[in-house]
């Protein structure tokens, strides 16, 4: 998943964060990690951070989980990259078959 915030100019952002849900039965598994990207032209861009899951795929209960984290920067675009955990893993009953990423909000402080 890839998505990018135009903010209209270069503004002071404390942080960034993007709200998931994680329900592997229904084969909606949390992103292996989220990338923020800054960029003052919308062309090159400097890799902020990145902010790993907290919770296994094994972890069948359903549940949110914000990849947030503080950039305190000056930037006009943010790059949010979610990195897919891909395939099902082998003790799911749908092993093999391809993972979801839920993101329902991103928020630019």
């Amino acid at each position: 998943m890839i998505a990018v915030i135009d903010m209209g100019r270069v503004k002071p952002v404390k942080q960034v964060s993007l709200g998931t849900l994680q329900d592997s039965g229904a084969w909606i598994v949390f992103p292996q990690y989220v990338q923020y990207w800054v960029s003052d032209d919308g062309v090159d861009y400097k890799l902020a951070t990145t902010v790993k899951t907290k919770v296994d795929v094994k972890d069948t209960e359903v549940q949110t989980q914000d990849f947030t984290a503080p950039l305190n920067t000056n930037t006009r675009y943010i790059k949010v990259v979610a990195k897919q955990y891909g395939p099902l893993p082998e003790w799911h009953e749908s092993k093999g078959s391809p993972s979801y990423i839920f993101a329902d909000e991103i928020i630019v402080e």
